[in-house]
């Protein structure tokens, strides 16, 4: 083999092995988000344009997504979902992630018991 094949095999296994990306990230930290009091305005000035906007059963929505897509190995999402209020404030959000610094920083202490609501609450008839 050739070092010309050997250098092509070699740069076409890294980019297969390599990951791409998605989306804008941003910081995973939601706290600042208030419902009822933080704007559309305060949300631009944050975190920018959304990558996609939408509606909730007619419900005006903003989505920030970002992610690492991998070929081998596990590949990592986030999304930050806003759903506005007529006069522009957050009614509410959802925050979703598979990135390790997020998962991480969700998981309940070890030996934490769940909680009493979860366990005692019938499930919902349809």
């Amino acid at each position: 083999m050739s070092i010309r094949s050997l250098t092509l095999s070699l740069l076409a296994s890294t980019a297969l092995a390599g990951c791409v990306t998605e989306g804008h990230d941003f910081n995973s930290d939601t706290t600042w988000i208030k419902d009822k009091r933080t704007t559309q305005a305060d949300v631009r000035s944050v975190l920018h344009e959304p990558y996609e906007v939408g509606s909730s059963n007619g419900q005006p929505t903003w989505t920030y997504s970002f992610g690492r897509y991998k070929l081998i190995g596990k590949s990592l999402v986030k999304e930050l979902k806003i759903y506005w209020n007529p006069d522009g404030t957050v009614d509410h959000y959802s925050f979703n992630s598979s990135f390790p610094e997020d998962t991480n920083r969700a998981k309940p202490a070890v030996g934490g018991a769940a909680p009493a609501a979860a366990a005692s609450q019938p499930l919902p008839e349809y």
